[in-house]
């Protein structure tokens, strides 16, 4: 059996661990060995927490994602398990049973693997989720990469110096990097899928133009534009900032009506999130 390691990086405005994250770690514990949550902004206590995960790190908020995954990786060490799963609370999900995610032949790639191949900028593997294999990470391209991980005072310095480089240098290396979405199979979003963006429905102005501006400009983020592709590739995530600040102008209730359609998941965690969020901004 292969075994596995979660490290879930965590972050939150108010410093809570909001029940989107409890319902996601609840949602890897049946396929994970040890669950390691490691936060930046943990302020207010939740049991629920406590009963799910193994190992809780609070650390100050530098180095982003990256320096807290690092973090929890000197908590296991290398070579401890089969595999490691790096994951974020920047998306809802999985919206299926993780088991479902890793019966994929995707999952069984002998290098890394993960959920979305973007060509945004360049091509990479999107880091709100990652996996790799103890080989990997015990190599000496492994721990060059992690290595390499500092506490960089920028998030786009820390995006440039990994997330944007990695998969082209564990390719130089000889590491397979597979996805279950790779942009590069889906050049453009589906005509039906932008017509069902716009066609019986009336968005305000400043949506329908940030729709058609996102449709001109390119290589965009697969997991705004292509959501729907997403799922039906097997992605079990949403983004949260799709939903929180819909950069592309998306018809948000399409996505809602997906999933109330194609899963159990309870929307209204989404729901109760960004209300949350909502009064916050208000507030300031």
């Amino acid at each position: 059996m292969t075994t596995r390691c979660l490290i879930y990086a965590h972050w939150d405005l108010n410093g809570f661990v909001d029940p989107y994250v409890i319902h996601a770690l609840r949602q890897y514990r049946p396929t994970v060995q040890r669950i390691v949550f490691v936060s930046t902004h943990y302020q207010v206590r939740n049991r629920e927490l406590d009963a799910v995960a193994d190992d809780v790190i609070t650390r100050e908020n530098t180095g982003f994602d990256f320096q807290s995954w690092r973090e929890g990786l000197e908590r296991v060490g290398l070579d401890t398990f089969d595999e490691v799963l790096f994951a974020n609370s920047s998306v809802y999900g999985p919206v299926w049973p993780f088991e479902r995610v890793l019966a994929s032949p995707i999952t069984r790639n002998t290098g890394i693997w993960g959920m979305t191949i973007s060509q945004q900028h360049m091509l990479h593997l999107q880091s709100y989720f990652m996996a790799m294999p103890r080989h990997f990470l015990a190599s000496e391209a492994g721990r060059e990469l992690w290595g390499n991980v500092v506490p960089f005072r920028t998030k786009a310095d820390c995006i440039e110096a990994c997330e944007l480089t990695w998969m082209e240098r564990c390719l130089q290396s000889g590491v397979n990097v597979e996805a279950f979405f790779d942009a590069r199979r889906f050049p453009a979003v589906p005509l039906g899928e932008r017509l069902a963006n716009i066609v019986r429905w009336p968005p305000r102005g400043d949506q329908r133009r940030r729709y058609r501006i996102a449709m001109r400009q390119g290589p965009g983020n697969p997991t705004h534009l292509h959501w729907k592709q997403l799922f039906e590739c097997g992605v079990p995530f949403v983004k949260c900032d799709l939903i929180t600040l819909n950069p592309c102008g998306i018809r948000l209730s399409r996505v809602y009506d997906w999933l109330e359609k194609h899963t159990s998941y309870p929307t209204e965690l989404i729901r109760k999130h960004v209300a949350r969020l909502r009064r916050q901004r208000a507030a300031a």
